[in-house]
């Protein structure tokens, strides 16, 4: 079976059809959408990342109040006072998680949006690491990693590695050299974590030929990068920095005088390795090919990534123009974010449809994330409440179909399960547990978005030519229309690319 060039472009590296969207019908057109991509307005962090920043300084400077005052406040009060704090949190997260879904289903460059979906994986943090890392966590993915998805990967290993949620999420902030003055002052010693992902996760990868020794050093040169618990900014210290040089991969770094630049210089370095390139591109291919894609194309990929330094469009042009990487469709499965987000792509739901539904009406969202810290300033403050305090109250709902729906079926936003990320192969996602919860969440969506749709036409729209006759004739056969538009949904086509 021979798709046409369109269906492949949209189900193996895009996020499905959606009616109104034009599917891409050539290479140069699913190249363009990454330039495109650079001038998109995103959904998420709320307001833009300056106003994310600003967040965050504005949270930071209100705990700190709140400390200060704890310390005259009774123990119910101050009991209370961390309830509302934790639900602001998860409120500001929760807000950002629906616009992540916002984003993707609603963008029209879909190659970019699964290109920011993979590296945001590859380089993963998690937003459950610290209860700053739910703000840090959307900016991250927004100025860290989509910028850099066509750039040249060392930029983005650089902009990835020493962001603030990277130094906090693999315990940077915790690493001290100690010879370093603060490390012979406060008795602290040196935490490994950022060093082994750096080469084992990020660049290298394992089994290419790095020891324990390349592990310790590379920590050793990391030392100095921290984060600024005042504005969570990153940067770098040279009083917690170990002095000296350390050899990493047959290359030296530092000496007498450390300093940021040894850092770069390292990621740089690694960024270049040919271990690097061999381990990134089959990542890549195994991500939108198959978990073992073909040599030849691995081949082009790593050639391309030679010939221009390791700029990623390069390398992904090279892989779009091979023959083989459009051919023996349905050999991945789509991990649940994108399952449904293709779903909610082809039901063409809009944002109105994602966002209102998950929050209280007659409620601004960003009066609602913030309340609970509001609440307890007030309190702090010697005005009390108004209302009695009711924690379920301040709570943002959920849309049913999005945030909560992809956590029960395994990938919930922005909280991978370990460093390596959210696993990428095909038997992870296609399984009896999984794929019960997947036509349980089809079933879900068609009756509240597809009942009054004809379900041969939405198979047409969904699927186009990828459509088997089994599912045609299936799907033609079912009782209601509602039924019918599950279906398609969880039809085996649907559910691979």
């Amino acid at each position: 079976m021979v798709l046409a060039f369109s269906t492949m472009a949209a189900l193996r590296f895009g996020t499905g059809f959606r009616p109104g969207q034009a599917p891409p019908e050539s290479v140069e057109e699913m190249l363009g959408q990454l330039d495109a991509a650079r001038r998109e307005k995103l959904s998420f962090p709320d307001g833009g990342p300056l106003a994310a920043k600003d967040r965050i300084a504005e949270t930071t400077a209100q705990l700190a109040l709140l400390k200060h005052a704890g310390k005259r406040a009774d123990t119910e009060t101050k009991r209370l006072n961390r309830v509302r704090f934790n639900i602001a949190f998860v409120n500001l997260l929760t807000v950002e998680e629906h616009a992540r879904f916002i984003q993707s289903v609603l963008s029209p460059y879909g190659f970019n949006e699964r290109l920011a979906g993979f590296w945001l994986n590859h380089f993963s943090v998690s937003a459950r690491k610290e209860y700053f890392m739910r703000l840090i966590v959307p900016l991250y993915e927004a100025e860290a990693i989509r910028p850099h998805v066509a750039g040249r990967f060392a930029d983005l290993a650089k902009a990835a590695v020493l962001h603030p949620a990277m130094l906090i999420y693999l315990d940077q902030v915790k690493s001290i050299g100690p010879n370093s003055p603060q490390g012979r002052k406060r008795q602290k010693g040196l935490n490994e974590n950022l060093g082994r992902e750096l080469l084992e996760l990020h660049t290298l990868g394992a089994g290419s030929g790095y020891t324990q020794t390349d592990v310790r050093n590379a920590a050793f040169v990391l030392t100095g990068m921290t984060v600024d618990r005042k504005t969570y900014q990153a940067r770098y210290a040279a009083n917690i920095a170990e002095p000296g040089a350390r050899v990493v991969f047959g290359r030296s770094y530092g000496g007498r005088v450390r300093s940021r630049s040894d850092v770069e210089d390292l990621i740089e370095d690694l960024a270049a390795a040919p271990e690097t390139r061999n381990h990134i591109c089959r990542k890549i291919a195994a991500h939108f090919i198959a978990d073992t894609p073909p040599p030849e194309v691995v081949e082009a990929m790593t050639v391309a990534w030679k010939r221009t330094d390791g700029d990623l469009t390069a390398v992904y042009a090279a892989m779009l123009r091979h023959p083989a990487s459009w051919e023996e469709e349905g050999q991945k499965a789509k991990p649940p974010f994108d399952y449904i987000v293709s779903g909610l792509r082809a039901l063409s739901v809009g944002a109105d449809d994602m966002q209102h539904r998950g929050m209280p009406t007659d409620v601004p969202a960003q009066a609602v994330g913030t309340a609970g810290m509001e609440g307890a300033m007030r309190q702090m403050a010697g005005g009390g409440d108004a209302m009695p305090f009711d924690p379920a109250a301040l709570r943002l709902r959920h849309n049913p179909l999005t945030v909560p729906a992809v956590e029960r079926l395994g990938q919930p936003v922005w909280q991978p399960p370990s460093p390596a990320g959210f696993d990428d192969v095909f038997s992870t996602w296609i399984a009896g547990g999984p794929l019960a919860g997947r036509i349980a969440w089809a079933r879900l969506a068609a009756a509240r978005l597809g009942a009054d749709r004809d379900p041969r036409a939405f198979l047409r729209e969904a699927l186009r030519d990828a459509a088997r006759q089994d599912t045609i004739d299936t799907v033609s056969l079912a009782p209601t229309r509602q039924m019918g538009v599950a279906l398609v949904l969880a039809s085996p086509e649907f559910n691979r690319r």
